[in-house]
């Protein structure tokens, strides 16, 4: 969630120094994102998105074409382009079911993408397909000990449960799991939308 370091990061890097396409779709992946989830123009993420499926990836037989798909997503979503969302999201959800995974770093890209999918879904209110694939995404995390997204997963589905009128117990159990996750990875982006929200659920 710390954009502005991203950007001032990437600034510095040029693909013209990149010797290998897997570098590049690297560079690509994450500049494309942090377009997508900025105050940038549509334009510029699919950009992005659009030399790694039509150019670096064109069989699109690697996980970068796959998270350029959720990328394009989150950047018409983005720009309320919604028909465009839905297409893009569209096919994801069965992929990420049967997605392989060998390393860490094919588990942090399949965990991004679970759960930029999931949160699409669930600010769509489909909150069936958005909660499966979150709860996914925290199962996959406690088998592989991870916490990449844990936090903002299990901050989603306590918006998704009070949404589907869900117990209260369990909403404000979510509610402390999202947090101490926050609290654990030094969120405080997070932390600070986590405290907002419970005062004004407490107001209602």
């Amino acid at each position: 969630m710390e954009y502005e370091d991203v950007a001032a990061t990437l600034s510095d890097i040029s693909m013209d120094q990149m010797d290998d396409d897997d570098t590049k779709m690297e560079y690509l992946f994450i500049k494309g994102y942090l377009f997508a989830l900025s105050n940038y123009p549509t334009s510029d993420a699919v950009f992005c998105f659009d030399q790694i499926l039509n150019g670096l990836d064109e069989e699109h037989q690697t996980i970068f074409s796959q998270l350029a798909y959720v990328g394009l997503g989150i950047a018409y979503e983005h720009g309320k382009n919604f028909e465009r969302a839905d297409f893009y999201f569209s096919k994801m959800p069965q992929q990420l079911q049967n997605q392989r995974m060998y390393g860490v770093d094919d588990i942090w890209k399949t965990l991004t993408m679970l759960f930029y999918t999931g949160n699409y879904y669930s600010y769509r209110e489909d909150f069936v397909t958005g909660n499966m694939l979150l709860q996914s995404l925290i199962h996959m995390s406690s088998k592989r000990h991870v916490t990449f997204y844990v936090a903002r997963a299990q901050f989603r589905l306590a918006r998704n449960f009070e949404g589907q009128h869900v117990k209260q117990a369990i909403i404000n159990e979510t509610i402390r799991d999202a947090y101490a996750f926050a609290k654990f990875n030094g969120n405080q982006k997070l932390i600070s939308r986590i405290e907002r929200y419970q005062n004004q659920y407490k107001t209602k």
